[in-house]
């Protein structure tokens, strides 16, 4: 179990927002029987889906890259009014042990990019606090860098109608011109660059690090469950695009194999959410490092 990796010049650090109610595995996967699910009963928890709504500190070339921004504060009526505690639990990843008892010093203060892998209400949360009714980034000296094509499909009238939190959290970024928005491969810093992977959404990205020789990288939500790699072609319910999710995840993990990619799968247990994709007799594992 690691919470920390070092990839050549690179760290990346898990950080837990918010562990959310489980769920049926039919209600994530509608097309997977629970017979399917027999081979992977031990992925379950009681039964039950469980993800973890975690996302990432990535440290390269002087800048602190937070990959995603979780679910957000809340509480979330329909997640049982749980609450994130992103935030605080950045305060101690990101603030020097000196300074940590000072409260004037938060974590908006060193954080200096956002990338999100997509536009899903659990990984942009914590973009935009309210003051007043008015809007302000939560990292207020950050760039957000924002998949152009999820920009545009979030943006649609019908979708925005389905999902209100847009409006709240990703539309202000452009009023308060603190959007980037980003297409294709895009380098972040020398180390670190996005790699589109649609299908979850029309812009879905990971996130490849690749410094000294040594490579890993940000999944996103290309991997819900560790079932996953042994079941590719399973898709959730929610993927925009079902053939390009599978295309997609396909591709990642062949690559993840063939040249041994440290993964991030943020929504895995913290026990095994920094892992390696291994073929062993002809079947590949999930290798929790």
């Amino acid at each position: 179990m690691a919470d920390k990796i070092t990839v050549g010049n690179v760290e990346i650090t898990a950080v837990m927002d918010m562990v959310p109610p489980p769920r049926p595995p039919e209600q994530m996967f509608p097309e997977v029987s629970r017979e399917d699910w027999g081979p992977y009963d031990d992925i379950l928890e009681n039964g039950q889906i469980q993800l973890y709504y975690g996302v990432w500190v990535v440290r390269s070339q002087g800048q602190t890259i937070l990959v995603d921004t979780g679910m957000g504060p809340g509480p979330h009526e329909h997640l049982d009014n749980r609450t994130g505690n992103l935030y605080e639990e950045l305060r101690p990843i990101l603030i020097p042990a000196d300074r940590l008892n000072n409260t004037n010093v938060g974590p908006s203060d060193e954080v200096t990019i956002v990338v999100h892998t997509h536009l899903h209400g659990d990984h942009v949360g914590w973009n935009i606090r309210y003051s007043g009714g008015m809007p302000a980034p939560n990292f207020r000296r950050a760039r957000y860098l924002v998949p152009k094509l999820d920009w545009d499909y979030f943006n649609q009238p019908e979708v925005l109608e389905e999902r209100p939190y847009i409006k709240t959290q990703v539309l202000p970024l452009q009023r308060l011109r603190k959007m980037d928005l980003i297409e294709g491969e895009y380098n972040i810093t020398d180390e670190v660059s996005t790699l589109p992977t649609p299908g979850h959404t029309p812009g879905h990205q990971v996130i490849l690090i690749s410094s000294q020789g040594q490579k890993a990288m940000i999944v996103g939500d290309v991997l819900h469950s560790k079932a996953q790699v042994y079941e590719p072609d399973w898709t959730a319910g929610v993927d925009t695009d079902k053939a390009a999710s599978r295309r997609s995840r396909a591709d990642l993990l062949d690559r993840a194999e063939k040249e041994g990619y440290v993964v991030a799968a943020g929504h895995f247990h913290p026990d095994d959410h920094i892992g390696k994709v291994v073929l062993q007799e002809g079947k590949r594992f999930w290798q929790v490092l």
